[in-house]
């Protein structure tokens, strides 16, 4: 991932997925053009494929399109990932919006209360 804008904001982000026990790192910058480029390293066969599937010069607001069922993003992880309550779609999303500078990395959990 080389961006040779200095300026560019580099995230990463690690997902644990819970009950599949898979563990997905997801790091994300801008390039000179202002799209959005990934790493995406995972223990999940589906996740492993995310990267090379990703729709090519997605920008910060293609991948931050609503609604949902217009969202690149949302899109090709659909036809990748194997569960649809898998995290992995909107940690790639949130990537996108703090390498973008839109957002600010704060941690985001989903907690059972038992």
């Amino acid at each position: 991932m080389a961006s040779s804008d200095d300026e560019s904001i580099k995230t990463s982000l690690h997902v644990d997925a819970g009950v599949c026990r898979f563990h997905t790192t997801i790091r994300a910058c801008s390039d000179d053009e202002g799209n959005i480029i990934y790493e995406i390293e995972s223990g999940c066969p589906h996740a492993k494929k995310l990267q090379e599937n990703m729709p090519q010069g997605i920008t910060p607001f293609d991948a931050l399109r609503m609604p949902f069922s217009e969202n690149p993003i949302y899109e090709c992880c659909g036809r990748m990932l194997a569960h649809s309550a898998c995290p992995i779609p909107s940690a790639l999303i949130k990537a996108a919006e703090v390498a973008a500078g839109f957002g600010l990395k704060r941690n985001v959990c989903f907690t059972f209360e038992c």
